[in-house]
């Protein structure tokens, strides 16, 4: 017993010790939902090790249960749920584990049955469960981490599960709470599910860290604006990407100041963000690298191919009309193409693309200009005014 007592209050004490981490780390993080639900998970854990340890076969480990046990297992599955973009509520399911857990309560405190109290507790433990194993197979990645969080999960919802059969079966209204807790069954059933939740809770951390970290590479690696990549992942995506070969498109939003001043930045915002999601539907690497300035990678595609692309991408953008614009204006774009040589400094290439785009601005703009020596070549203009 002396035994059992220390390994509980070790196993509460580390427990406690997780979740003091993972509020640390939340507050660090800027409020991290995930971390935060885990931290309260992990607290309610120990608090119940506790209550079991020094309370227990108590009227008060019985209340410590309906408290406990089913909320812990509701943050678990919030944590999850908080791992995706939009999480959406979940209300009604923590309507119902938090009703349930309130229904044993107010049973033990009216003298009820325990059998009443315990299958008021184990539905609600089961349903938390169960919604926790829903929400990491919706948000679930093609990952090893993934595939055994899902699979302990499972596991624990059908120990969970299986108790609520075994307790109207095996045990009936007459049972008592120490009886209960007592018999070898639920002795086992408790064992197993100590071997599964340390593992499961270690490895919802590993994937809370892993996305956290992913977020902050992609938001230090991405335009907050446009979603597109900044000036400095742009330039490591071209070392890669046109190392064999390829083409640049520079392009750059013609008179933008003009929609700044007379529309405001607002507008302005709009109009870059329009030009961007036509240049992230190509498919291709794309980045911002100023103001209303952007690029375009095509790995292993000639100067030809290139303009065609940036002429289809210039005559969509010409045709969008804006809500600030009146009828007979239109926004433009002018382009510069430019081929980078297999092995060629990519900056060469951005170099040359940028003076084909001077040279298109220079021939009246919203047209595509490919750089050569002999500046002559450019595409035909839209008859279109630029805005």
């Amino acid at each position: 017993m002396t035994v059992m007592v220390g390994l509980n209050i070790v196993i509460a004490g580390i427990l406690g010790f997780t979740a003091a981490l993972c509020a640390g780390a939340s507050m660090g993080m800027r409020g991290n939902r995930p971390m935060s639900w885990l931290a309260v998970a992990l607290a309610m854990g120990s608090v119940q090790t506790l209550v079991m340890t020094f309370a227990g076969g108590s009227w008060f480990e019985a209340s410590a249960a309906a408290m406990l046990a089913p909320p812990a297992y509701l943050s678990a599955g919030r944590a999850i749920r908080a791992l995706a973009p939009r999480p959406g509520s979940g209300l009604p399911v923590v309507a119902v584990v938090l009703g349930l857990s309130a229904t044993a309560l107010v049973l033990q405190a009216m003298g009820s049955p325990y059998f009443y109290q315990a299958l008021a507790v184990q539905l609600a433990c089961t349903i938390a469960v169960g919604d926790a194993a829903y929400q990491m197979v919706r948000r679930a990645r093609r990952s090893l981490l993934d595939g055994v969080t899902i699979a302990l999960l499972c596991a624990l919802v059908a120990f969970s599960a299986v108790r609520v059969p075994l307790l109207l079966n095996l045990f009936g209204p007459e049972v008592t709470f120490t009886s209960f807790r007592q018999s070898w069954l639920e002795t086992a059933l408790l064992s197993v599910s100590g071997l599964l939740v340390p593992p499961i809770i270690f490895l919802l951390l590993a994937r809370t860290v892993s996305d956290t970290i992913a977020t902050y590479q992609r938001q230090s690696e991405r335009d907050g604006l446009t979603g597109l990549l900044n000036r400095r992942a742009f330039d490591t995506t071209a070392d890669a990407a046109l190392s064999n070969g390829g083409a640049v498109i520079f392009c750059d939003i013609d008179n933008f100041k003009q929609v700044n001043d007379r529309f405001g930045h607002e507008a302005g915002d709009d109009v870059i963000c329009t030009l961007a999601a036509l240049l992230a539907e190509s498919g291709h690497p794309a980045g911002r690298i100023g103001g209303e300035e952007f690029a375009l990678l095509l790995p292993g595609q000639n100067v030809e191919s290139a303009m065609e692309l940036a002429d289809d991408i210039r005559a969509r953008f010409n045709g969008t009309l804006h809500p600030v614009l009146s009828p007979n204006e239109w926004l433009s774009t002018s382009f510069g193409v430019s081929y980078c040589a297999p092995g060629e400094s990519p900056r060469a290439a951005f170099r040359r693309a940028d003076v084909a785009l001077y040279r298109a601005k220079e021939a009246g703009r919203n047209q595509v200009s490919a750089f050569m020596p002999n500046p002559d070549v450019t595409t035909t203009p839209s008859p279109r005014a630029a805005a």
